[in-house]
């Protein structure tokens, strides 16, 4: 035991110290980090036979070729839901059944779905998530569905749930990829918003005959319009990012809930004076964005949940700042200089400590030349106009926003060297 306690003792005491401090440069600081080095770095994968997790999220070959949205994938939700102090988890699932694992420790997990009061088996879950919507200090369940309704679980305290769906307010989402819940406006319950994609994208739905682009698009004077039977799946934008007037699809358009306090919610639209642009201007229609992620985290230290929404495809993201109210508004066109392109899921932190917020999103580069190379990007690069343009440009890349302290926020994630993750 002492010869140990020596040896830890000399790990300690017999390196060399580390210099924290900081070196300035022309124009930049810098210093090193003192990063504590404790035996073997990463994680050690552990198999169903270990963990008792068997649960996987399978689609038929068959059926993801007559729709591809069902490759979106499903979540997970971690939380003590029977107040034992250990995390249990439950997983959504596309095409089987969804299920709950309690935690028993040491790593082992029991599928306690039977028993739980949970009705999910014939759900096509996408997403989940625990928290405690009626403040009654458990953690009740949230569940997403393909197309189906959006579910409210009550928990007991003890880890047994009441579908209280029917009461809840909840309308339903068609593909709720994400749900994401913070207290919005002050009044201490938790509010929820919903991000959807959609229950079938219109190249698996219709003949490629039928949607060709003079099918759907006609040029109306100078103008160019979505025939009328189309105009539920297509819009029409003017993109100069992405060369001009372009016809992209048509998704579902995303949730907003406000809570009462007692886990009874109303819909509330996002088109109106809630949700305004950089201009500060309401929105006339709910954005139908194919949207994959979004989650509420305050940006400026103002303690109010700020919301970044997250789109694939050409959608361009939503960054969202909250006046501490429950309204948001757009962050200014020159905050945020450019975005990941097919923006998948979106965290939070002070990276630098410097006491601004840092946010990273992901998309799908591969970090590998040789896989780049044989890879086509959606996104187009333009050339630039002089002068200071509120373009901001999408990059199939992963995105590191790095908080300036001013309310605006620089890309460096090639300097960072986390641009490349792939399918992320």
């Amino acid at each position: 035991m002492k010869r140990l306690l020596l040896a830890a003792a000399c790990l300690t005491a017999c390196s060399p110290p580390v210099d924290t401090s900081w070196h300035t440069e022309a124009g930049y600081r810098w210093r090193a980090l003192d990063v504590p080095r404790r035996g073997r770095e990463g994680f050690t994968a552990l198999d169903a036979a270990a963990t008792g997790i068997e649960h996987e999220n399978r689609v038929d070959d068959e059926h993801a070729l007559a729709n591809r949205n069902l490759l979106i994938g499903a979540g997970v939700a971690i939380g003590d839901v029977d107040g034992d102090g250990l995390p249990d988890a439950f997983f959504a699932s596309v095409e089987r059944p969804a299920a709950l694992y309690r935690n028993e420790g040491g790593f082992r997990f029991r599928d306690v779905t039977a028993t739980s009061g949970l009705d999910v088996a014939a759900l096509a879950s996408t997403s989940a998530v625990f928290a405690d919507v009626d403040a009654d200090a458990d953690l009740d369940l949230l569940v997403g569905t393909h197309g189906g309704p959006l579910k409210l679980f009550s928990n007991d305290g003890r880890g047994h749930f009441t579908d209280v769906t029917a009461t809840s307010g909840l309308t339903p989402g068609m593909a709720a990829t994400t749900m994401t819940l913070a207290d919005v406006d002050g009044d201490s319950d938790l509010d929820l918003y919903v991000a959807t994609y959609k229950k079938r994208n219109a190249l698996d739905a219709y003949p490629p005959q039928a949607r060709a682009f003079d099918q759907v698009v006609k040029k109306v004077g100078t103008r160019y319009e979505v025939v009328p039977e189309w105009r539920a799946e297509y819009r029409v934008e003017d993109r100069p990012d992405l060369g001009g007037v372009v016809r992209t699809q048509r998704a579902e358009a995303d949730l907003f809930f406000l809570n009462d306090g007692r886990g009874h919610f109303a819909a509330t639209p996002i088109a109106g004076d809630r949700f305004r642009d950089e201009r500060g201007v309401p929105l006339t229609e709910a954005p139908d964005h194919f949207t994959l992620a979004a989650r509420f985290h305050d940006v400026n230290g103002d303690g109010a949940p700020d919301l970044y929404v997250c789109n694939d495809f050409e959608d361009p993201d939503q960054f969202w700042l909250n006046d501490g109210k429950g309204s948001f508004r757009l962050v200014p066109r020159l905050a945020v200089r450019e975005t990941s392109n097919t923006c998948m899921s979106v965290d939070f932190a002070d990276i630098d400590a410097d006491g601004a917020e840092d946010l990273f999103t992901a998309d799908m580069m591969s970090p590998t030349l040789a896989k780049r190379q044989r890879e086509i990007p959606t996104h187009t690069p333009l050339p630039k106009p002089a002068g200071l343009g509120e373009d901001r440009a999408q990059w199939m890349r992963n995105t590191l926003l790095l908080g300036r302290g001013d309310g605006s926020w620089a890309s460096i994630g090639d300097l960072a060297g986390v641009s490349a993750s792939d399918w992320t």
